[in-house]
């Protein structure tokens, strides 16, 4: 994944490309050699008979052995079925990273497993999220230029140039100053934004579009790259300005 795919990024560019599994025919043995050789907390379980996935974590171990697993006479032989949890749902390597970290949060999972064509092909984990936010996310940003759109007609209502921040030479009444990155703006906001409603960002000549939509007003932040900083910049702006 390079800068200019930031705007789409999905799950198969930042995925651990290859998964650490056990056949659900497993054992409790074969769940403890595969996290310590493999330097894991969890592993997944794939039933061949259903080709479904379940999952056995660190925390389900502790819960298994606090529950009877201790009184286990051949504890090493518990089948995994006793353990694991699941089936698990799992995420199309096309889904947009974005929609992978919603997913996350909303039911607390600290990993999820990537599947191509019903194949498992990969994992995310939050260690992935957090090395992809750190490179992406979290570079130093400056913003170039700040605008506001009417929703309804796309006219522009409201500009700031940050003149300092831009190399090209800059004239107050030039709107499409980086080639076409802003000629679209109305077609950007009449069709995508009301099209998806979810859009916050694209790629645009090395240049990263923020968009803020409001019900009437959206702001859009021309700047080097998409952070979080910028975000929420932008965020605040745009309440201002819709006051």
């Amino acid at each position: 994944m390079n800068e200019k795919d930031l705007g789409s990024a999905v799950a198969k560019e930042i995925m651990t490309p290859f998964v650490i599994s056990l056949n659900s025919d497993a054992t409790f043995e074969n769940v403890i050699n595969t996290l310590v050789e493999n330097r894991i907390t969890a592993v997944f379980i794939h039933d061949p008979k259903t080709n479904d996935y379940y999952i056995i974590s660190q925390r389900y171990i502790v819960k298994f052995l606090k529950r009877d697993g201790l009184k286990s006479i051949n504890l090493a032989q518990t089948s995994v079925k006793e353990i694991m949890k699941g089936p698990i749902e799992t995420v199309d390597v096309q889904t947009p990273v974005e929609t992978v970290i919603r997913f996350m949060t909303e039911h607390d999972y600290k990993r999820v497993l990537i599947s191509e064509n019903g194949k498992a092909t990969g994992v995310i984990s939050t260690k992935d999220i957090m090395k992809w936010n750190d490179t992406y996310f979290f570079k130093p940003a400056v913003p170039q230029i700040l605008f506001f759109v009417d929703n309804l007609t796309s006219n522009l209502i409201g500009r700031h140039i940050f003149k300092k921040n831009i190399q090209d030479e800059v004239q107050d009444d030039l709107i499409d100053i980086y080639g076409g990155a802003l000629n679209s703006i109305s077609i950007i906001t009449n069709q995508l934004i009301k099209e998806s409603g979810k859009m916050t960002h694209l790629m645009k000549d090395k240049r990263a579009v923020l968009f803020e939509p409001r019900d009437q007003v959206t702001g859009i932040l021309i700047c080097d790259f998409n952070s979080v900083d910028l975000r929420r910049k932008l965020i605040a702006a745009t309440d201002l300005f819709c006051k």
